[in-house]
């Protein structure tokens, strides 16, 4: 936007003031000292005088036959009001012209101004003409300002019809979600009770406790962790790499592989690997389930900022459930997880496990996009100056500067076709939920590796 006063220039910058003053703006008799209303010009009205203000200041109103008044200029000490009206064949103004408070006004009539063809009109001229361009130039400037503001409410209008219809759409869309999110958040409690019930009655071996494991804990190891105990398994107890496979994802130490005697026991390997499969399986559908039912209930509370149900949270648990309802975008990614177990929130989980799952998400599919060679994410956590201090770094191809700038914008997104369309909601609504809880998103793409950084003040 143009700052009209850094604009306005001094007419003693542009012209010899002291000799328009003395030449056609010094007769007392004509001189008016006005209360703050009074009028100058009339609109539409014929008008043969140039006012000069000595002091107060002054504005014009244009009336459109069918609407409000509205402002189209102001003048204040030092400047020249009526330049149009003075200089144009009709003679008629076509605003209004009031004192916007106590002001000093000269006025000079048209017929006191020197003939056109003597020399005194061209000196006239000389030093008007400044006048005139100066005020033609902030004319045009007030109206630029007047169409680049009318813009801004124009896309503020748009922005908010368009999140306003969202709102709609998302409410109805969650009140038809609600019961069938319901029904298989209670049926997959069911299932899992049941299947607990099931494998103890079935285990003859032993391996129930794997089972259960799993099933609490979901898969703890990086897929880089389960690479390198997958290769120290290999070496020490020189089976296949199928069973060292499944045997790694375990988190089983050789002594506990050993003691179990599976080693030489692929068809107990297959046994444990189903038990632990299926516990990992019932976990992140609990997982998923769950935050299914919260994100409908997010929805259907669209716009209504609260903390309700706060509880104390693990910070490590919540990431690791979040990383669980993105495995398939992960499968082929090493995350590294540097979370403290004793780092606790107080807020509702199912909200950071939103962020977390939207911020992971953002920097699989960057890495998935790019083709990175080695694709990483980071995440980390540090408690500093009174902050948590979360963040989640991926080594993809970055983010360009005018994406910079319009990343936490709602409807903003990069995704513009195929199965990678997106509605541009995800970051605005992390920046939405931090903002909540008093924090902050930060953004910071740095040797070749884009964090975001989510500050939350510890409390």
């Amino acid at each position: 936007m143009i700052d009209l006063k850094k604009q306005k220039i001094a007419l003693s910058n542009l012209t010899d003031l002291n000799w328009l003053k003395q030449s056609f703006f010094s007769d007392l008799g004509q001189k008016m000292e006005l209360k703050k209303g009074d009028q100058i010009i009339a609109q539409g009205e014929l008008n043969d005088k140039l006012f000069y203000v000595e002091t107060g200041m002054a504005s014009g109103y244009f009336k459109p036959d069918d609407g409000e008044e509205f402002k189209v200029f102001s003048t204040g000490t030092n400047m020249i009001v009526g330049i149009y009206s003075f200089f144009s064949n009709e003679n008629r103004s076509y605003t209004t012209v009031k004192s916007d408070e106590d002001t000093t006004v000269y006025f000079v009539r048209k017929d006191q101004i020197p003939p056109r063809e003597s020399e005194a009109y061209c000196l006239f001229l000389e030093h008007m003409l400044p006048v005139i361009v100066n005020e033609i130039y902030l004319r045009q400037m007030l109206m630029i300002n007047s169409v680049s503001e009318k813009e801004n409410v124009l896309k503020k209008l748009f922005e908010s019809e368009k999140m306003a219809t969202l709102g709609q759409l998302a409410a109805g869309l969650a009140h038809e979600l609600n019961n069938a999110a319901s029904v298989i958040q209670s049926k997959t409690h069911w299932i899992t009770d049941h299947m607990k019930d099931y494998i103890r009655e079935k285990d003859s071996k032993g391996l129930y406790p794997y089972f259960l494991k799993s099933l609490e804990n979901g898969q703890e190891l990086s897929t880089v962790s389960i690479r390198n105990r997958k290769q120290k398994i290999q070496e020490l107890l020189h089976i296949r790499e199928g069973a060292a496979k499944k045997l790694a994802k375990m988190n089983l130490t050789v002594e506990e592989i050993k003691e179990i005697g599976i080693a030489e026991n692929q068809q107990l390997v297959d046994r444990l690997g189903y038990y632990w499969d299926a516990g990992l399986a019932l976990h992140d559908i609990n997982i998923a389930a769950t935050h299914t039912t919260h994100v409908v209930q997010s929805i259907k509370e669209l716009g209504a900022a609260g903390r309700k149900e706060a509880q104390l949270f693990s910070l490590r648990v919540s990431i690791k459930k979040a990383m669980s309802l993105l495995s398939g975008l992960l499968r082929n990614i090493d995350v590294t997880l540097e979370v403290d177990d004793e780092i606790s929130f107080i807020g509702k989980e199912g909200d950071f496990i939103q962020v977390w799952v939207n911020l992971i998400k953002n920097a699989a599919e960057s890495l998935n996009t790019s083709e990175t060679k080695k694709p990483e994410i980071k995440i980390r956590a540090e408690i500093k100056n009174e902050l948590f201090i979360i963040t989640i770094s991926d080594n993809g191809r970055g983010i360009d500067e005018k994406t910079k700038n319009r990343i936490f914008q709602p409807s903003y997104t990069t995704k513009v076709s195929g199965l990678s369309f997106g509605l541009g909601l995800g970051l605005s609504i992390v920046q939405k939920i931090v903002t909540i809880y008093d924090g902050d998103v930060l953004l910071e793409d740095k040797d070749g590796w884009t964090s975001f950084i989510v500050q939350i003040p510890k409390k």
